[in-house]
């Protein structure tokens, strides 16, 4: 029969509950949503509570909403239903200086209901002149009125007016009914004016969840000093509820033994609880029992060792972890937490223990080579038995640069190019790590490798091209800028130079096409085309470009020298006597 009055399975379970004597189980259920709890107060506060929504007044004979609000405007009297009908419609667009005009016109004959404009107004998304008008009536401080003001104050951004209506209505009892003072410091995210508000006598005392939700509000907000008012003015039985919060508070205020109390109250974790509060006591001798006695007692040597470390007893704690890490890779996790604790830089023994474990494996001898000292490392690395290993060799090199020792790093790229085949990531790491300004023939070593793996630069093709024709090996070179222009037909210091060995091969004219591939490549106004322009032999260009430049750069004497050669050239000496000889006192 309960479930038939009530009418949905949710509702009748609640009616189960009341009927069998659970008050609070029912009350749960049926408890209505925050938005329901809204919209009910609002309604209740504009006096329309759940009853049907009224019906506007009816229009009177040929007088449209428009032509009233017009008259009104205009200084023209209207009845007493013409006001009430205007009133009714000026809701959805009139201002609030108007819609209180016309309340002032209507009251000497019966009474104006605030609330109910105002929500009127407010439902028509019109919260700012709703705020307004409300604001501005007689009757504005009423009570039943505070909590659509509240409202109507945080709809139009004004927190800072919501949030002092509510410190004021806390400070002077009678101003807001407590339930809904309540509602609106929280939900104006003021959980000291509930606080406030309990010591003055404004709303009752809180209960054990309602103080529980402040001390969770306040902690948030920063507001730690409000936990001792909210004990006072509500309920300290809201430690029960949430004994680790309890827990952690004592803690804080290093009050271990109240600490411990709620730790034995958690319903899991108990034991980790107890070892963080006597961590946090600072008692460094039973910190270091406890932890030593949980090791031993097969507790998580990781986190225990991390522990010790962390209140001061590192060498407990790295020991701990050598023992357990003795017989794992490094990779394992126990030895990755050991790796942690030892830090970038151990102590000597830390050390000579990590050179003990590097004989076991490569991954032990990676973690020992990034601790050691870059030199130490080095010499260590140069007497294992698989030293001249490509791998080794280039761990070497990059322990030689480290150490900045030039002459080790240049043996060791001299070994790594003795023929060996490298692959283009080894190519890489011997180049980020030789030495700088290596010996021409390594750096012919390096360009070839690097050829032969197909990573090989512009630079390396036109340092071998090059090497190749001071050795007269034109052939040679001409084979090797070939293979490059074939790949970068824009390499203009590519294309120059195989003007050269062109040159010493076929004369000028045989050069001449490369030249003016070159120059057509080059910036219209530079010293470069000035110069392949000079070799191409046309010397009236050059000369123009470079008279440009010096109108740039007057006082360069390279620049003033290559005019008087690109005048000679163009069958002009005088002209390049007279430019050499105004140019002599700049010397």
């Amino acid at each position: 029969m309960i479930a038939r009055l009530v009418g949905t399975p949710a509702r009748a379970l609640g009616a189960a509950l009341l009927g069998a004597g659970s008050l609070a189980g029912a009350a749960v259920l049926l408890l209505p949503s925050a938005s329901d709890l809204t919209s009910a107060a609002l309604r209740a506060t504009a006096g329309l509570g759940h009853a049907a929504p009224r019906t506007a007044a009816p229009a009177p004979p040929n007088r449209s909403p428009a032509r009233l609000a017009a008259l009104f405007h205009a200084g023209q009297p209207l009845t007493l239903p013409e006001l009430r009908w205007l009133l009714a419609t000026g809701a959805r667009n009139e201002d609030a200086a108007t819609l209180l005009a016309v309340a002032r016109q209507i009251e000497p004959h019966e009474a104006v209901p605030t609330a109910r404009v105002a929500w009127d107004v407010l439902a028509g998304g019109r919260p700012a002149v709703a705020r307004a008008f409300l604001e501005q009536r007689p009757d504005a401080g009423d009570p039943a009125l505070w909590q659509l003001r509240v409202d109507l104050a945080r709809r139009t951004g004004d927190l800072a007016a919501a949030r002092a209506m509510v410190d004021a209505a806390a400070r002077h009892p009678g101003t807001a009914p407590p339930a809904q003072l309540v509602s609106a410091a929280l939900a104006t995210d003021l959980p000291e004016a509930v606080v406030l508000a309990a010591e003055h006598g404004a709303v009752p005392a809180p209960d054990a969840r309602l103080s529980l939700d402040l001390v969770h509000r306040a902690l948030a907000a920063g507001r730690g000093d409000l936990v001792a008012r909210i004990d006072r003015s509500g309920s300290p039985a809201w430690r029960e509820a949430d004994p680790w919060l309890a827990m952690d508070l004592a803690r804080r205020a290093h009050d271990y033994s109240a600490a411990l109390h709620y730790a034995a109250l958690l319903p899991s974790g108990r034991d980790e609880a107890r070892r963080a509060i006597v961590l946090a006591s600072g008692d460094r001798p039973a910190i270091r029992a406890m932890l030593l006695e949980m090791a031993g007692a097969g507790g998580d040597r990781p986190v225990l060792a991390q522990q010790l470390v962390e209140a001061g007893f590192r060498a407990d704690g790295i020991a701990l972890l050598q023992a357990e890490a003795a017989t794992r890779p490094a990779s394992d996790p126990i030895a990755a937490r050991l790796l942690y604790l030892m830090g970038p830089r151990p102590d000597a023994s830390g050390l000579q223990w990590l050179r003990n474990r590097a004989a076991s494996g490569a991954d032990w001898r990676q973690a020992y080579l990034e601790r050691e000292q870059p030199g130490t490392a080095l010499a260590w690395l140069t007497a294992q038995g698989d030293a001249a290993t490509t791998p080794m060799l280039l761990a070497r090199l990059r322990l030689a640069a480290a150490a900045r020792d030039r002459a080790a790093g240049t043996a060791l790229v001299a070994q790594l190019l003795d023929g060996r085949r490298l692959a283009p990531a080894d190519l890489a790491a011997l180049a980020a790590h030789a030495p700088p300004r290596l010996d021409p023939r390594l750096t012919l070593a390096l360009a070839h490798a690097r050829i032969t793996a197909g990573t090989a630069s512009a630079q390396d093709w036109r340092d071998l091209a090059w090497d190749a024709s001071q050795h007269g090996r034109f052939g040679e070179a001409g084979a090797l800028l070939g293979t490059w222009l074939a790949r970068a037909p824009d390499d203009r210091a590519a294309l120059r130079l195989m003007a050269d060995v062109t040159r010493k091969t076929g004369g000028e004219r045989a050069a001449r096409p490369w030249l003016e591939r070159a120059a057509a490549l080059s910036a219209p106004d530079s010293l470069e085309r000035a110069e392949l322009l000079e070799q191409l032999g046309r010397p009236a260009e050059a000369l123009a470009i470079v008279d440009r430049l010096r109108q740039a750069a007057p006082a360069d004497r390279h620049l003033t020298a290559m005019a008087g050669r690109l005048l000679i050239a163009g069958g002009d000496p005088g002209r390049a006597r007279r430019l050499l000889a105004a140019a002599e006192p700049a010397r």
